[in-house]
């Protein structure tokens, strides 16, 4: 079985002797299959090679994908956080080390990611961060207070944005680094949803002691690296938030002839907008890796979350009193405190009840649509940017809350 792209010998014969290796990959332990899978360059195909990759066109990533799904391969089971910010992030900056103590473990799944990011005092305003990061020899202590944290819980691993000098401007006083969340000190408390999961956490960090080698990027460019994170979350929330629009033509099979004529108009309607949404992302993944994608990153992020919004509010009316009658409280918050993978990571394997609830944060998570407009404005319409008369003070000398 060949990929349909001509002249990709390299890839094709990866393929080929990964089939060789498991030839019932329907029967394939998963956590071997993708290891093997890792080693041959297809995990992510336009990585280095050495980092599950094989400097390839990332297009023929879904080639690859396709073929592997059609024989029954096992699914990839890293969380959202691992496969997207900290494997790129770590295929383009990362020590040789880093790259490779963490990037197979991510593909098999064997370690979770979060991301300690926001903080009370500092959410879209990110470059506000207040937790410091001290030297001491090869060393660096760490103590401060993140909050909505995703997946926190099940984290082995985080990503940490902290502050390391707080006299010169914020923006240039923060390093990034890789954090084991089983370190002493630090204490993660969930957070209680409105549909009663916990998929988020609060995490305190009092004295953590990270060694420098888990440093990622230079001290002092935390804000360089934590952009090219948030590039590519944006990037991949039109995959996460995405939701078959074939589950309300479904509920409206069953129940319109119950409902108002004119409801209908509302059911094409979303199927019309699930037609547009997917070829707005059949773009972006056409431009995965240029320029473009760094701008279409942005409006994605904006047309996921706002597609879901209308998906959810059109799915809540035809389904009625239906989508609360059914609501269990404290069954979201065991499905999202036990087992490895939340429901909640997996937005299209939520109870309607909870997706309606849980698009609501939609358009605030992975930053805010007003922050995804301003990239827009600036990036790809020129724009003036916004007036910032903190930029050039210290941060130790700004207004905090």
């Amino acid at each position: 079985m060949k990929l349909r792209s001509c002249g990709v010998d390299v890839v094709d014969a990866a393929v080929a002797e990964l089939l060789r290796l498991f030839p019932r990959p329907a029967e394939a332990d998963p956590a071997a299959f993708l290891g093997a899978q890792f080693d041959l360059g297809l995990a992510w195909v336009h990585f280095e090679p050495g980092n599950g990759g094989l400097g390839q066109d990332p297009g023929l990533q879904r080639e690859i994908d396709r073929i592997l799904t059609e024989v029954g391969a096992p699914a990839g089971r890293a969380d959202f956080v691992a496969v997207h910010q900290v494997a790129t992030t770590l295929n383009s900056i990362g020590e040789t080390h880093q790259q490779s103590r963490f990037l197979r473990s991510i593909f098999t799944g064997e370690d979770h990611w979060c991301q300690l990011f926001s903080e009370p005092g500092a959410g879209s305003d990110l470059a506000g961060v207040a937790t410091l990061a001290a030297r001491e020899d090869d060393d660096w202590l760490v103590t401060g207070q993140k909050v909505w944290t995703s997946g926190a819980h099940q984290a082995h691993f985080a990503l940490l944005l902290a502050r390391t000098d707080p006299d010169v401007p914020k923006h240039r006083g923060m390093t990034m680094f890789i954090v084991d969340m089983s370190a002493d000190g630090v204490e993660v408390r969930p957070l209680r949803q409105a549909d009663g999961g916990a998929r988020f956490s609060e995490v305190f960090l009092t004295d953590v002691r990270i060694p420098d080698a888990m440093r990622l990027g230079p001290v002092g460019d935390g804000w360089g690296v934590a952009l090219r994170v948030l590039q590519t979350e944006r990037s991949g929330a039109s995959d996460v938030f995405i939701r078959p629009v074939e589950d309300l033509l479904d509920s409206w099979r069953g129940r319109g002839r119950f409902l108002p004529a004119a409801m209908r108009d509302d059911v094409v309607k979303m199927w019309m907008d699930a037609a547009v949404f997917e070829l707005s992302r059949n773009r972006q993944r056409a431009v995965a890796g240029t320029d473009d994608a760094v701008r279409l990153g942005a409006i994605a992020k904006v047309a996921a979350s706002e597609h879901a919004q209308r998906l959810s509010t059109v799915m809540a009316a035809v389904l009625g009193p239906d989508i609360l009658t059914r609501a269990d409280y404290d069954e979201a918050f065991a499905e999202d405190r036990t087992g490895e993978e939340s429901p909640s990571d997996r937005f299209a394997a939520l109870p309607p009840h909870r997706y309606l609830l849980r698009t609501r944060a939609m358009s605030i998570e992975g930053g805010t649509n007003e922050i995804s407009r301003n990239i827009i404005s600036e990036r790809v319409l020129g724009l003036p940017a916004d007036i910032r008369v903190d930029k050039d003070r210290p941060w130790r000398e700004l207004t905090r809350s």
